[in-house]
């Protein structure tokens, strides 16, 4: 009956904690983003602070170079998506002919006439071809709010960075003095945690746009920078991410270009940089800083997708990761630990 009871408890405690995410979202993800953010300026900011700048000064200028990045990245994203959608009439043009010869290929290959493809495809084409346009509307105007939001986040950075003392003062007024040294290293890990997946991610995205923008440039892609920048921020999603990344490209290749052999060649050279990505620079860059183990990791994109859409694939990964170092090292939370970590090591003893 106690264990039933105590079930209860947690399942409770975990409709709760998800009902209070979903409805908060407004200010949780806007805080969350500027919390992680501030995490990782914070060693720019101390290192501004040694350089006699005082704290003020030195928040407001980690602000400030967070806004230059993210905005500047946005504002071209918006420029050269803008772009895309007022020569989506050709696109769609080009999109049709790689239809119609796809049409032909099958016509000879399977001997199904083009008519009767034609009554399968009668609507369908262009019913895909909208849809895209519309999404690739919604996604500039998703990016337009992402800027106006991105006001918000900046004065969470700035006042997260400036009252960071007082903040792990406040914590540490609420711990027992035998629990102060235990405390203190929970949060420098979770801090720790937060920058090396943000750095190490904003790092693996650089040099994957680096080959990139190359590999556009030098087959003469269309839209090579959009591209680019998209391919390399939606990165940041695990798993999901790379392979969105990797796979437009690869269909713009085909619509693009005026010959099979190059567009295949383009493809291989992609999914090559893609395996480079995913297999060389994650591990050497990012390394095991998070920890997870793969389902808990699409678990947390899942889960994240539901409550907080795109912003809750890109969130949840650290937050779980965050959870299980505090379940290592919190008494009766260990078994949480272990079940969302990466290997059996995590058991039975207390780790980050």
């Amino acid at each position: 009956m106690n264990n039933l009871t105590r079930i209860n408890k947690v399942l409770i405690f975990i409709l709760a904690g998800f009902a209070l995410l979903y409805f908060g979202s407004s200010f949780f993800i806007p805080f969350l983003f500027g919390a992680f953010l501030a995490s990782l300026m914070k060693p720019f900011c101390k290192l501004l602070e040694s350089l006699k700048f005082n704290r003020l000064s030195a928040a407001l200028t980690s602000a400030l170079v967070v806004f230059i990045i993210l905005g500047g990245v946005l504002l071209l994203f918006v420029f050269q998506a803008n772009q895309f959608v007022s020569d989506i009439g050709s696109v769609k043009d080009q999109a049709k002919t790689l239809i119609d010869s796809i049409q032909e290929k099958i016509s000879s290959i399977a001997n199904i006439s083009e008519e009767q493809q034609k009554d399968f495809w009668i609507g369908r084409s262009n019913q895909i071809l909208d849809r895209v346009e519309s999404m690739a509307t919604n996604l500039i105007n998703g990016v337009v709010s992402a800027l106006s939001g991105l006001l918000i986040i900046l004065i969470y950075v700035f006042l997260l960075l400036l009252y960071q003392d007082r903040i792990d003062g406040f914590i540490m007024m609420y711990t027992p003095d035998k629990s102060k040294n235990k405390v203190k290293e929970i949060t420098d890990r979770l801090n720790k945690v937060v920058y090396h997946y943000l750095w190490g991610r904003a790092k693996v995205m650089s040099l994957l746009g680096i080959m990139y923008y190359t590999t556009f440039i030098i087959f003469d892609l269309p839209y090579a920078l959009l591209i680019t920048i998209f391919g390399a921020l939606i990165t940041i999603i695990p798993y999901l991410g790379p392979l969105i990344s990797g796979l437009i490209p690869i269909i713009f290749s085909f619509i693009f270009f005026d010959s099979l052999p190059k567009a295949v060649i383009f493809s291989i050279i992609i999914m090559i940089e893609q395996l480079i990505e995913s297999y060389v620079f994650e591990p050497w860059i990012i390394g095991r800083e998070v920890k997870l183990n793969p389902l808990v990791v699409i678990v947390a994109i899942i889960i994240g997708g539901m409550v907080w859409g795109i912003a809750g694939m890109i969130l949840f990964v650290p937050l779980f990761a965050m959870i299980k170092i505090i379940s290592n090292n919190t008494p009766g939370l260990e078994p949480i630990g272990f079940l969302l970590g990466q290997n059996n090591k995590d058991q039975g003893r207390i780790t980050n």
